[in-house]
């Protein structure tokens, strides 16, 4: 049985279109619509900008940039380099092939 209390529809859209025009019944239960999802940690929007997936890395890098800058003066480049590594290119890299000619992906 279909939970409609928790189910949702995405429809991708022109960048020219608004909103979605179109709404899906499952039964007597309409189904909700979604601007954006979360799928496998890559989130999608209706019209693919990747404007939702990349604001969300940008403040877990200016973390990682601020630790990075913060133990620079104590640590070896080998650290430095483990440290960029585990904490800024794992987030960076994630589904890059997807948004990486995005308008948005300077801000990366």
């Amino acid at each position: 049985m279909l939970n409609c209390d928790i189910t949702y529809f995405f429809a991708i859209l022109t960048k020219t279109d608004n909103e979605i025009s179109m709404q899906v019944w499952f039964g007597n239960r309409k189904v909700a619509a979604e601007q954006s999802l979360k799928f496998w940690g890559v989130t999608i929007d209706t019209t693919l900008t990747w404007e939702h997936h990349i604001g969300e890395p940008t403040s877990r890098l200016n973390k990682a940039c601020y630790a990075i800058r913060s133990i620079k003066p104590f640590m070896s480049l080998d650290v430095l380099r483990s440290t960029y590594f585990s904490y800024a290119h794992s987030v960076m890299s994630y589904g890059i092939t997807f948004w990486v000619n995005s308008s948005y992906s300077e801000n990366i």
